[in-house]
């Protein structure tokens, strides 16, 4: 039985979708996402710089060269097989395996690797691309099918990985691997090449380059803790009272509670900063004073702010008119037929 034209076959009849940029982690989505593409894993000569020898990843359709940490590659849902009897290398017959192929599928990633443009002239024939780690949910195959139908197995990281765990491209040279993944999930794998010149015995060590995977279907990220806990958690270390915690707490004795430093950025460990309202005359008809206080915007879905206008400190209090807000700042203005000869204010601060 050949490995490849049975999986490849059992793959014809699973459906599945591709990955789009809003499936992956907001992290993730500013990278060149590949799908569908031809992609190579490209070994690459740099002349005379300090490290000679990278990895980049080739969209062999445009004829680009980008940086690793720049892409991902996708593997859409559609690859994954169940593991035939007789292939117990990737697994326990029937479970699931997912695999790029080296013969091209147009709904998959055409996965090369190559060293096309690496000079003919100033190397030996065959260049050295190691797998040196594999950071993943689950275990890498990368593979040929040989001529008698059976497994030329060149990467296993489920034994462990170790020298013999790489390819060898050939200089200037193209090949297409079957790679396979054992679970879905986002996968780093770390190739480092190296490659030794003509007439010497010494080896040319390039950086290690991680090339990020998207196994699909990812797993549901958990959603973000709210910008509240996270804004404690980043002010006080495990162990801080609870007391100190809340939000009209306020630890700093700045006469500001803990929740009006939060929507406004300031430091809640600090007296000397602290939320502060500005106000400046209006410019309408009727006399009037404007007031703005800087806040962080993002953090308006968890607390809220009113300002109130009273005549005497015993009240009653009157919600002063907000206004539109200016970038970063809210604004209220006060409008007075007749100006009084003395009001106060006061700013409340709630948690959502």
């Amino acid at each position: 039985m050949r490995l490849r034209s049975t999986l490849l076959s059992l793959a014809t009849l699973l459906a599945g979708h591709t990955l789009l940029a809003s499936g992956l982690p907001a992290s993730l989505t500013n990278r060149i996402i590949f799908t569908r593409q031809h992609v190579d894993i490209r070994t690459v000569f740099l002349g005379g710089s300090e490290v000679p020898i990278t990895v980049q990843i080739r969209d062999a359709d445009r004829a680009i060269n980008h940086p690793a940490t720049n892409t991902v590659l996708v593997v859409a849902e559609q690859a994954m097989v169940s593991i035939p009897g007789g292939f117990e290398t990737f697994g326990p017959e029937g479970s699931p395996l997912w695999i790029l192929p080296q013969s091209q599928d147009p709904a998959l990633i055409y996965l090369g690797f190559s060293a096309e443009g690496f000079p003919r002239d100033r190397f030996d024939g065959r260049l050295n691309l190691q797998l040196k780690s594999v950071h993943g949910p689950g275990h890498v195959f990368i593979w040929q099918a040989d001529a008698a139908g059976g497994l030329d197995l060149r990467i296993n990281s489920r034994d462990g990985l170790d020298a013999s765990d790489r390819l060898e491209p050939l200089v200037n040279g193209h090949d297409h691997y079957n790679v396979g993944f054992t679970t879905a999930g986002l996968y780093e794998l770390v190739f480092q090449p190296s490659a030794r010149p003509l007439g010497s015995e010494i080896v040319l060590m390039g950086e290690s380059v991680p090339v990020l995977f998207a196994v699909e279907p990812l797993p549901a990220l958990p959603p973000p803790p709210p910008l509240w806990q996270q804004w404690v958690q980043d002010q006080w270390p495990g162990g801080t009272p609870d007391g100190v915690l809340q939000p009209e707490a306020d630890p700093d004795q700045d006469g500001e509670p803990n929740v009006a430093e939060f929507l406004s950025g300031t430091d809640p460990r600090n007296p000397s900063n602290r939320p502060r309202l500005k106000l400046h005359p209006g410019t309408g008809l009727l006399p009037s004073l404007v007031f703005e206080l800087p806040v962080e915007t993002d953090r308006l879905g968890e607390a809220s702010v009113i300002l109130e206008s009273a005549t005497n400190l015993a009240g009653p209090w009157t919600a002063v008119t907000a206004i539109a807000p200016l970038g970063s700042s809210l604004r209220w203005e006060d409008s007075f037929t007749n100006p009084p000869s003395t009001r106060f204010y006061r700013r409340r601060t709630q948690k959502l």
